[in-house]
């Protein structure tokens, strides 16, 4: 009987019921795995939201009327913070 309670006091040793199963382990990979694409992906977003800007805000001004944008409206898109265009 003794050495029945030996193993069992050793295996909750090796997984403590406070500690994530593998099991577990595998569920938070995948969110951790989906977290990180999805910021890589705004990353990405933020960074052609940019380029975007800059090269609206290099057209002259005939292009600019030719496509239906007003200069102030670039103007002000290409100065405004990243945070304030979301």
């Amino acid at each position: 009987m003794r050495g029945a309670e030996e193993r069992t006091e050793r295996l909750e040793l090796l997984h403590p019921p406070e500690t994530p199963r593998p099991e577990h382990a595998a569920g938070f990979r995948t969110i951790l795995g989906r977290t990180l694409v999805r910021l890589v992906e705004h990353v990405i977003s933020c960074d052609q939201c940019r380029r975007d800007r800059r090269l609206l805000a290099s057209l002259d001004d005939r292009t600019l009327r030719d496509i239906g944008i007003r200069r102030d409206s670039v103007e002000r898109d290409s100065t405004s913070s990243l945070w304030r265009l979301r």
